[in-house]
C-alpha cells in the first residue's frame, strides 16, 4: 500500500489504542430539574437508546467522539485503496477504470399508470 494510506492506517491504530468507540450521538435532555443523558444511534432501521448516568457522560461522550473520528479515516482509507486499484488496473490493462454511480437500492421507481379502454 502507498504512504498515505500507511499513514492514515496508522492515525487509525493510534486513535483505537486510545481508548473505547461506541456508535450513537451522546445527548442531553432535561427532565424536570434533573439533566438526563442518552446515547442514541439507529439499528434495524429503529432509533435505540441507552441511558448514561451524568459520571458516564464525558467518557461515553470521548467514545462516540471516538467512533466518528475512526469511520472518518475509514472512509479516508477506502477512498485512497480505491484510487490505488483504479491506478493499477490502468497500468495492467492500458485502460482507464471509470468508477460509475450505481442506482438507487431497488432501480427506479416505476409509475402505474391506468390504461384508457377506447369505445371504438
Amino acid at each position: 500500500m502507498s504512504a498515505p494510506y500507511r499513514e492514515v492506517s496508522s492515525r487509525l491504530k493510534r486513535l483505537l489504542s486510545e481508548g473505547g468507540v461506541i456508535e450513537g450521538s451522546l445527548y442531553r435532555a432535561d427532565r424536570g430539574n434533573t439533566p438526563r443523558h442518552q446515547l442514541s444511534d439507529r439499528a434495524t432501521g429503529r432509533f435505540r437508546s441507552i441511558y448514561v448516568p451524568a459520571d458516564f457522560a464525558p467518557l461515553v461522550a470521548d467514545w462516540s467522539a471516538r467512533w466518528a473520528e475512526a469511520k472518518r479515516l475509514l472512509k479516508e482509507m477506502s477512498e485512497l485503496a480505491r484510487e490505488e486499484l483504479v491506478a493499477a488496473i490502468t497500468e495492467r490493462t492500458g485502460r482507464k477504470t471509470v468508477a460509475r454511480a450505481s442506482a438507487p437500492a431497488g432501480g427506479p421507481r416505476k409509475r402505474r399508470t391506468a390504461k384508457r379502454l377506447s369505445k371504438s
